[in-house]
C-alpha cells in the first residue's frame, strides 16, 4: 500500500501550482488597472483643457507603456488641442501665446503638415504688421 505522503504529494503540488498561477494573475491585473486609470486621467485632462497636465501624463505613459496603440491617438489629440489653442491665441492677438502653443503642438507631432504651414505663416505676418509689441490688438469684430 502507498504511504500517506505519496498519496498527498500530487494534491499538494497541484495546490501550490494553482496558488502560483493565482498570484501571477493578480500581479498582472494591477498594472493593467493602473494603466487604464492613467489613460482615463489623460482623457479627462484633455477634455478639461488642461493641456500642460495632459502633456506630462502622456510623457509618463510613453515611458511606462511604450508601444501601446492608444498613445498615438492621445498624442494626436493633444497636438490638435495645442494647435487649436494657438489659433485661438492668434485670433485674440496674443502672438507669444500662439507661438508657445504651436511649439507644444510641433513637439508632439513634428511632421504634421498642419503644424509646418499655415498658422506659422499667420503668426509671422502678424509680427511683421506690428513688430514693436508682443501682442496685437484684436480688430473690431462684426
Amino acid at each position: 500500500m502507498k504511504s500517506f505522503a505519496t498519496r498527498c504529494l500530487p494534491v499538494v503540488a497541484l495546490s501550490l501550482l494553482l496558488a502560483a498561477c493565482q498570484t501571477a494573475r493578480q500581479t498582472a491585473e494591477v498594472p493593467d488597472a493602473a494603466l487604464v486609470s492613467s489613460f482615463q486621467e489623460l482623457g479627462d485632462d484633455l477634455s478639461a483643457g488642461k493641456l500642460t497636465e495632459a502633456e506630462v501624463q502622456l510623457k509618463t505613459l510613453q515611458d511606462t507603456a511604450a508601444g501601446d496603440a492608444r498613445l498615438e491617438h492621445y498624442q494626436r489629440q493633444l497636438a490638435d488641442a495645442w494647435l487649436q489653442r494657438s489659433q485661438d491665441a492668434l485670433q485674440q492677438g496674443d502672438l507669444d501665446g500662439a507661438t508657445r502653443a504651436l511649439s507644444h503642438a510641433r513637439s508632439l507631432m513634428p511632421k504634421a503638415p498642419a503644424l509646418t504651414t499655415g498658422l506659422d505663416g499667420a503668426i509671422d505676418k502678424a509680427r511683421q504688421l506690428n513688430p514693436q509689441s508682443t501682442a496685437v490688438e484684436p480688430g473690431p469684430q462684426s
